[in-house]
């Protein structure tokens, strides 16, 4: 059955946020244990609360959350602001602790020169470069 309208037939339009849509609500515990989050490849879908963790970076505060699509099942990150993740969080999802990766304290040798790029570009050219790195002496030390 068609309902007509005066104003002509209702047309329905993205719905518009002054916040991202990453990690919107993890629910009250009387609602349906679901999140909407952005998936890189479906875009806004809602998966299961389970399959969120609300992440944290110890060095500099910021958050994101890692989540496996309902729809495609692809394993992602995503950013999100504090004021999302906090109540995601105080709604029981997991959380994690991360740091940002050290830099490496090792400083033997020379440094990398634009020719050993070129070299190493021109040895993987070669089919059998994995052999001839394979054969190379490790540095003592």
């Amino acid at each position: 059955m068609t309902i007509s309208h005066s104003h002509g037939p209702k047309r329905s339009r993205p719905r518009r946020t002054s916040r991202p849509i990453d990690v919107l609500s993890a629910g009250s515990p009387d609602s349906s244990p679901w999140v909407r989050v952005t998936c890189p490849e479906c875009g806004v879908v809602r998966v299961r609360a389970d399959h969120v963790v609300v992440r944290n970076c110890t060095d500099d505060q910021s958050w994101s959350y890692r989540a496996r699509c309902s729809s495609c099942d692809t394993t992602f990150i995503g950013a999100t602001p504090v004021a999302l993740a906090l109540p995601a969080v105080a709604a029981g999802l997991a959380v994690e602790l991360w740091t940002l990766p050290k830099p490496s304290a090792r400083r033997e040798g020379s440094p990398l020169q634009v020719v050993d790029a070129l070299e190493l570009h021109l040895a993987l050219l070669e089919s059998d470069w994995f052999d001839e790195m394979a054969r190379v002496e490790p540095l003592e030390g």
